[in-house]
């Protein structure tokens, strides 16, 4: 919870045990009270915005406001036993239901970038006039794709930035993708960023390294936003693509949406349709390199150093990322976060490049589970899932296991409630601990700097067992 909304509900509690066993009624103190309150709930709305989580709270102010203005004249409360009994546990109930819903699920906020750059961002609109659209039937002639750019940027420029521009689009399909009652995620549109729409790029002679990011089949571009602030706070730009069809939603500049395309769940579908991911991740960083299509992001582009290209990504994002780095040259460094190696094979020496493995905890027990079962009894997908981990473990490959964490602890939506971790997951430590190997990584991979981050971050953290194949 908020402050402001500790503050407001226990002012509101207190409020409840004057009225229900002091006094009822217009008397100066109940009015102060009451004015106290409706003061405490303007700043709550103003400060924070109205939200369903804070609808227990509302309704005990009506009620209070029912209780001092019915019957004005008719101060005195019943001191029977049993209406004491029923008073007092109406406030227990009250009092647990006001705070319960907030604590379960609390408005979604990041740890502050730790970087000395501010944090630019802009949303940009690419159509690729060489391949056709085939995910999305009767729709876009050619594949279009929305990225979103995340750059160093001059303090004091643009506004702070949004964390979805079309927040309703997005939780309705949050609910349908990823099972979350749509009441659950309406409040996201509270949650605050910290970076900038359109803000100035930085002027600087310095080159920052290029990050590709690929999100999750079914989820966004922006849902690793804990993770690219940070990043870019240290000096990098980020590119993330929305993949339009396999994202939770896609917005065009003229309103046009398109919500997620059911998909096969099958080893032979996935090992399909990522070659599609990475046509757009080629075609993407064409379009950045050549820099050209659009002119507000020429000054981003002269920004970038095109021989410090790197990419990242979650789930079918983070096995793109894999891929992309074995086939394509530009890509020198990545980093797969919790994301089955689907696509084809990887080498049997391995990629021959710097690269990082990242599992949650529970993935890798439910990728053993299934390969422990009986062929024919068990979860293919798992099962294979396993076996390809284990074909990525060559020289020069990073390997991590972070402890008390599920697939979509490497999410912002990791801190949508705490209902969907792990037992015992303390969210903010595992953005942390993902940020550290991150940069870690890429710092020595892409800037070069050579300072043992990743050694450092072993031996403060045996628990996640590091390993550099």
């Amino acid at each position: 919870m908020k402050t402001l909304e500790v503050l407001f509900t226990l002012i509101l509690i207190l409020s409840s045990i004057s009225l229900t066993f002091r006094q009822r009624g217009v008397t100066t103190i109940n009015l102060i009270m009451i004015a106290t309150n409706y003061v405490l709930l303007i700043g709550t709305v103003m400060t924070i915005g109205a939200n369903w989580r804070m609808i227990p709270a509302y309704f005990v102010l009506m009620l209070l406001t029912l209780q001092v203005f019915v019957k004005p004249k008719s101060t005195i409360v019943s001191k029977k036993l049993r209406m004491k009994i029923i008073k007092t546990s109406g406030i227990v109930v009250a009092t647990i239901t006001m705070f319960t819903l907030p604590t379960l699920f609390p408005i979604m906020s990041f740890p502050e970038p730790t970087g000395k750059y501010t944090v630019g961002t802009q949303t940009f609109h690419l159509t690729d006039k060489n391949r056709k659209e085939f995910v999305v039937p009767n729709h876009q002639v050619n594949r279009e794709l929305m990225i979103q750019v995340y750059y160093p940027a001059e303090k004091e420029t643009g506004q702070p930035s949004p964390y979805f521009k079309d927040i309703d689009a997005l939780t309705q399909q949050l609910a349908t993708t990823q099972g979350f009652p749509n009441i659950a995620t309406t409040h996201l549109g509270l949650t605050k960023t910290h970076s900038y729409q359109d803000a100035t790029a930085i002027k600087s002679k310095e080159k920052f390294p290029l990050l590709l990011f690929a999100h999750g089949m079914s989820l966004y571009s922006r849902q690793n936003t804990f993770q690219l602030e940070e990043l870019v706070s240290h000096g990098y730009i980020v590119v993330a693509l929305n993949f339009t069809g396999d994202a939770a939603t896609t917005i065009f500049p003229d309103g046009d949406r398109v919500d997620f395309t059911p998909i096969e769940n099958t080893i032979t579908f996935l090992n399909n349709r990522i070659h599609l991911w990475e046509q757009d991740a080629s075609f993407v960083l064409d379009e950045v390199i050549k820099g050209d299509f659009d002119k507000n992001f020429r000054a981003i582009a002269s920004l970038i150093d095109y021989d410090s290209i790197g990419m990242l990504g979650h789930s079918f994002g983070g096995a793109t990322s894999a891929q992309m780095l074995v086939k394509d040259n530009r890509i020198k460094a990545a980093i797969d976060m919790d994301g089955g190696l689907y696509g084809d094979p990887m080498p049997k020496n391995g990629p021959k490049k710097p690269f990082m493995l990242m599992n949650a905890e529970a993935s890798i027990n439910f990728m053993k589970d299934a390969y422990n079962q009986q062929p024919g009894n068990r979860d293919e997908l798992f099962a294979e899932a396993y076996l390809r981990n284990k074909t990525i473990e060559k020289p020069g490959v990073y390997t991590a296991i972070i402890p008390k964490t599920n697939h979509g602890s490497f999410t912002d939506l990791a801190a949508v409630s705490p209902i969907i971790n792990e037992s015992g997951a303390d969210v903010n430590a595992i953005y942390k601990l993902i940020n550290e190997l991150s940069l870690g990584f890429f710092d020595k991979n892409l800037k070069g700097i050579q300072d043992n981050k990743l050694n450092k971050i072993q031996k403060a953290h045996p628990e996640i067992n590091l390993t550099l194949h």
